[in-house]
């Protein structure tokens, strides 16, 4: 655990004033004489963490660690190389002068085999697991990510971009001076961390992608030193070295991080198979853990780091994996949403909700609320393209609000969302067009009187008010019974009374019964049968 006695004598208003490169060295070790418990989960191992680890266990700038709410099993984190005055041994449970590991490398070979030190917990990695280490049964916890980049001197004789290109012909020897790259005339001093070093090992890695995929051979000039110690370039104009982004920053930035190559990392924390599902490891590193919580967010920023997300915001922090960890994802994506709504008839309205998130598109669900109230089907629409559409119908006439809320699937980067409540108007029924019919009036043309038992014939003319003929059917009464009836051609229909008809006057009407176009009418007339 990292107790922090350098505050011991020292007034609170010097440690304020204190910068943080002036402070992190005296905070990444215990105390001098130390000894950890045996119930204590104790850690070694990569340089590029240890101060994150030391932050985490007992927090700076006045943001507590872990250790402040959990006496029993604290977390406790050697340094790679011995601080100033510090013994270059460590203290462990049982064994009071322990070897110092000094790298990822040599802090995960006290996990397992002949190298196997049972009083250490876990290995500070800010490289991926290897092959061995993978036979070995070792579980890696991401938990940060970091950026490597190379670093000059601030007065540099390099110039301001190495290309990843560049940086292949600089440790492979194909080019020696920097005036080669457009910099000034210098003769070209690459540096390279120690054996076992996990920036080393990431590094090379990125060597090898940028020279398609074949293993550089490092030419005789590259130099082997210390990882992230910057005293090794920052006095040398001709130095360069790759650089933790986040060490550089939290040490007061004393080197100059040249443009062009850059390649981010996750840091993990190692332990063994055996191990990876205790309790203790699990409320530091898990899922759950201290160092996937937002107290601990502050602490690894502080470290020059950024905490990644958990898995339940589509990160991947303290999920354990033997597999290099490739979701650096460390803020969920903001979204914004919109929503609107047509009417096309009556009763019907269309909502679609857009939702912006970048260059992202967002995936998740949208819900639309109308007048406060869940629309009637009440189902979230999936996204497609960053849209949901929902059509609804039985709404009231008139105006409305609605809403759309944005819900991310699980494990979904992006971040919920919705719109402002937008007016609609949902439109009434059409009513029935009102339609004008054509007058009419009937002419008919039967004689007076005809002689008992004579055919009675004659015609029926409908006459309109608008153009076009009638059509249609005119049917004779006489009373309630109908005695002669015909179907219209060109407005006129020729009729023989089919019934006899009584001696003397028989009143006759001739009814029409209109259509869509022209209006219904009568007439009434008589005919004598003497």
């Amino acid at each position: 655990m990292s107790v922090r006695r350098f505050l011991a004598g020292v007034s609170t208003a010097a440690v304020a004033a204190a910068s943080l490169s002036l402070a992190a060295p005296a905070l990444a070790d215990p105390a001098a004489g130390y000894t950890p418990a045996s119930s204590d989960v104790i850690g070694v191992g990569s340089d590029t963490s240890e101060f994150a680890l030391a932050y985490l266990a007992d927090g700076v700038n006045g943001t507590p660690g872990y250790n402040a709410s959990n006496p029993a099993n604290r977390l406790v984190s050697w340094n790679a190389i011995a601080p100033s005055g510090a013994a270059a041994t460590i203290n462990l449970p049982g064994n009071p002068a322990a070897t110092r590991p000094n790298g990822s490398g040599a802090g995960k070979k006290t996990l397992y085999g002949a190298g196997n030190v049972p009083e250490i917990d876990f290995a500070r990695s800010s490289a991926a697991l290897d092959a061995t280490e993978k036979q070995a049964g070792l579980q890696a916890f991401p938990f940060a990510k970091d950026s490597l980049a190379l670093a000059t001197a601030k007065t540099s004789n390099a110039p301001a971009t190495i290309t990843a290109a560049d940086m292949v012909r600089i440790y492979s020897g194909t080019v020696t001076n920097w005036s080669q790259l457009g910099g000034a005339p210098g003769v070209i001093e690459p540096k390279i961390p120690q054996s076992g070093s996990g920036t080393r090992s990431f590094f090379l890695a990125q060597l090898q992608a940028a020279n398609n995929g074949t293993a550089v051979t490092l030419a005789g000039t590259v130099a082997e030193v210390q990882e992230h110690d910057p005293s090794q370039v920052q006095a040398n104009p001709n130095a360069v070295a790759p650089f933790s982004v986040g060490r550089n920053t939290v040490a007061g930035s004393p080197l100059r991080i040249e443009g062009g190559f850059t390649a981010a990392r996750a840091l993990y924390n190692v332990v063994r198979q055996g191990d990876v599902a205790k309790p203790e490891i699990l409320s530091i590193f898990g899922e759950s853990g201290f160092a996937c919580s937002p107290a601990a967010k502050p602490l690894i920023a502080a470290a020059g780091f950024e905490q990644l997300l958990p898995r339940t915001q589509g990160g991947v922090c303290g999920v354990p994996t033997q597999d290099p960890t490739t979701n650096l994802a460390t803020e969920q994506v903001a979204t914004s949403t919109t929503v609107s709504g047509t009417s096309a008839s009556a009763g019907a309205l269309s909502l679609t909700a857009t939702v912006a998130s970048g260059s992202a598109v967002a995936d998740g669900l949208v819900s639309f609320y109308l007048d406060g109230a869940a629309t009637p089907s009440g189902t979230p629409v999936p996204l497609t393209g960053g849209k949901a559409t929902k059509a609804l119908t039985g709404i009231a006439a008139g105006a409305h609000t609605v809403v759309a809320k944005f819900t991310p699937t699980t494990s979904s980067v992006f971040a919920a969302s919705q719109s402002a409540a937008t007016s609609v108007t949902v439109l009434a029924a059409t009513p029935a067009p009102v339609v004008t019919k054509a007058d009419t009036t009937l002419v008919v043309k039967f004689k007076k009187s005809y002689a008992q038992g004579a055919k009675i014939k004659g015609s029926i003319k409908v006459k309109e008010s608008a153009a076009g003929s009638a059509t249609g059917k005119v049917v004779v009464k006489r009373g309630t019974k109908v005695v002669g009836k015909g179907k219209l051609k060109n407005g006129k229909v020729v009729i023989t009374i089919t019934k006899p008809l009584k001696v003397g006057k028989n009143k006759l009407v001739a009814s029409y019964a209109g259509t869509s176009a022209f209006a219904a009418a009568k007439v009434r007339f008589t005919v004598t049968i003497r």
